[in-house]
């Protein structure tokens, strides 16, 4: 958990109901405050309220807009009525100075948010020319013929500036009022992400006063707990405090994102590389990439310049491990085969582990790994071998094997390491940190690291 003097406080609104959520930075905060950029998110959808749809956009948004530098200091969510989005569009915090808007912006009867936002702010609406002319030129793209119901999409505020949807054919729009914008996105996810990333940060950079670069690199993290990850870099950017840093769990593994702004481009890219290699000093052998590249093509980027392969005899994970493995494009060219080996009888006969040694040491043991690792390297002809063996749950532990005992082999030209985890989460929770580790340990075999470490993150 982050240190009381050093928590950066974020309110989530759900129908008038404040929850208080910690972050991790405090210097992030004070920087935003300065730019005057206080922003508040507002998700629109009685979809939204009632569960049946996960309100991906508010998290979408928020990591955007904190990529960027920006602080959101609320997010709040409400019905499909124009009295909830009236109200809910007057009942900013004093201090926000731009509102982000999702949903209701399409061609239904129940797409209420333009007629509402004109309402509360004291517009009328009108058959928009330029939004008229965007939406025209989508459908004609699309080789498709305006019909009423498209039409109504460009019924907007008259005092509106149309935002461009690069994807879609409902248009969005920004609205000034009371010193404050409004920024209004369609409720389509694969939509609000275009409109965000190509409108949304620029319009907020411009008007918040800013005029200059942001710049952000993400580190990716797998095999410690956040706090620890906190723990250990306590002190590590003293030097760099120009650059903030966002910890986001994202399970099984913590992403870590710094972000730098100013005017000149060289000295961002230098912040970011002496506070990346600051981080690297304290947790180095935990971050296994930067950027998007997942611990699957990590893994198989060191696998393809060491000129080896990997095959796989997984039996608690049931084939988890392949597939992610399998679902990274051009993965043949590293992965010769994975076997499921989830009962005696085919550990036995397709991976060649000895009976006598299943009953000596049973399933899962070590034992068991390290034959599972060895058998199927041998028989695929494989550079390396992965062999897991486990109790996923809920269901089949003893007081000596727990639910979440695991046992890990990979074996290699080298020789075979053999690796023991107890994780402490749900069924889907271990089979995941069970083929994440799996990978790490192929990935630290492959760099000569050591294996031991914390226990990977639970929190989803």
């Amino acid at each position: 958990m982050p240190h009381k003097d050093n928590e950066r406080k974020v309110f989530f609104v759900r129908r008038s109901v404040e929850i208080n959520s910690g972050a991790a930075d405090g210097r992030f905060s004070t920087a935003c405050h300065e730019d005057k950029a206080l922003i508040e998110i507002l998700t629109i959808g009685d979809e939204l309220l009632c569960g049946r749809t996960p309100d991906t956009n508010a998290g979408m948004i928020a990591r955007e807009l904190h990529a960027a530098g920006f602080f959101v200091q609320r997010i709040t969510t409400t019905g499909d009525t124009h009295s909830a989005i009236s109200s809910a569009l007057l009942a900013c915090l004093p201090e926000t100075r731009f509102i982000i808007v999702t949903g209701g912006l399409g061609p239904t009867e129940d797409d209420l948010t333009a007629s509402a936002a004109a309402g509360a702010l004291g517009d009328t609406i009108i058959l928009h020319s330029q939004a008229l002319a965007m939406l025209r030129r989508e459908l004609e793209r699309r080789q498709r013929t305006m019909n009423a119901s498209q039409k109504k999409q460009a019924l907007l505020p008259s005092r509106c500036t149309p935002i461009a949807n690069p994807i879609g054919t409902a248009c969005g729009f920004v609205m000034h009022h009371a010193d404050c914008h409004y920024l209004f996105l369609p409720g389509v996810p694969a939509e609000a992400r275009a409109m965000t990333e190509q409108s949304v940060i620029t319009y907020i950079n411009k008007h918040s006063g800013r005029n200059h670069s942001i710049r952000s690199k993400t580190l990716r993290i797998y095999g410690l707990w956040e706090s620890i990850i906190q723990e250990k870099l306590s002190g590590a950017l003293d030097r760099q405090p120009d650059v903030s840093l966002g910890f986001y769990p994202h399970f099984p593994e913590v992403l870590l994102q710094l972000t730098t702004h100013g005017p000149d481009e060289a000295i961002l890219k230098d912040r970011l590389k002496k506070a990346r290699d600051a981080i690297a000093e304290h947790i180095g052998e935990y971050i296994y990439a930067e950027g998007d590249i997942s611990l699957m093509e990590a893994v198989g980027r060191l696998l393809v310049e060491k000129g080896g392969n990997v095959a796989v005899a997984e039996s608690c994970t049931g084939g988890l491990l392949s597939h992610l493995i399998t679902s990274v494009p051009g993965s043949s060219r590293w992965f010769e085969r994975g076997l499921v080996v989830y009962s005696n009888i085919s550990k036995i006969q397709l991976a060649g582990v000895e009976e006598s040694m299943l009953t000596q040491h049973g399933a899962v043991s070590a034992q068991t790994a390290e034959a599972l690792a060895r058998g199927v390297r041998d028989r695929a002809a494989s550079t390396y071998g992965i062999g897991i063996t486990g109790i996923a749950g809920p269901d089949g532990g003893t007081p000596e094997k727990p639910v979440g005992t695991v046992f890990f082999a990979v074996a290699s030209p080298e020789g075979c390491r053999i690796y023991h985890r107890s994780f402490t989460g749900n069924r889907d929770q271990n089979k995941h940190l069970s083929a994440y580790t799996a990978l790490d340990l192929l990935r630290r075999t492959l760099l000569g690291l050591s294996i031991k470490g914390q226990n990977p993150p639970l929190n989803p």
